[in-house]
């Protein structure tokens, strides 16, 4: 069977651009100075297996063919409506950015004589953003029992709930802590109450959210 390796990797970089969260603030572009190096790995075996996958921005991806009976490699970024772009005839592919890539690839296999094959790479961001619950009713039915963010793409977060005169009543940097509206045990009241929210995305930008939720019951 005719295969080819092709490894993904992705690598963190640590240059600005435009937050991918539709609506991004503007100050939620600055990254991050814990924003960490990270590598991940996807491996495709299947010689004609087409590859769609995301990363998130501010990262490399990198695409490395080593099967060792490959002979040449060709590396095209590809446009709609125009012709193909050639990037390589390296063996692997390092980018940054997303959009529709293609590897030509001429091989031979032992016993089988020279043969060629042609992968089609779309590559993606990952999206990334905070959701928000504005109310939730501790009421035991099963149904917004409780209250907590929506975290999509985020590498570390802190939530915060207080009350009007500042007093917090509920901290969480994990989603297994969420708020269950009590404080000491007891049942807080209905009433409305207050969230701050900070963190990082896996992009590296960081987040600062605060604004009102309201408790019913």
């Amino acid at each position: 069977m005719r295969l080819i390796f092709i490894f993904l990797s992705f690598l963190l970089l640590s240059s600005c651009s435009k937050n991918d969260m539709a609506g991004e603030h503007e100050e939620n572009l600055k990254l991050s100075p814990h924003f960490e190096f990270k590598t991940d790995s996807i491996d495709i075996i299947s010689y004609d297996m087409d590859i769609d996958e995301c990363f998130y921005k501010n990262n490399f991806i990198k695409l490395i063919a080593s099967d060792p009976n490959i002979k040449d490699h060709s590396w095209y970024k590809c446009y709609p409506g125009a012709d193909n772009v050639f990037i390589s005839n390296d063996s692997f592919l390092m980018t940054s950015s997303d959009g529709e890539y293609r590897l030509d690839a001429e091989y031979n296999i032992p016993g089988s004589g020279e043969t060629d094959t042609c992968i089609y790479i779309s590559l993606n961001y990952c999206t990334t953003g905070v959701e928000i619950p504005s109310s939730f009713v501790p009421d035991a039915d099963g149904q917004f029992d409780t209250w907590f963010p929506i975290f999509n793409g985020v590498s570390d977060f802190y939530v915060r709930v207080t009350d009007e005169a500042g007093n917090i009543l509920f901290e969480s940097t994990s989603e297994s802590n969420v708020f269950d509206g009590t404080y000491n045990n007891l049942n807080l009241p209905s009433n409305s109450y207050f969230y701050y929210i900070s963190g990082s995305y896996r992009t590296g930008y960081i987040f600062e959210q605060q604004g009102v939720l309201e408790l019913v019951r």
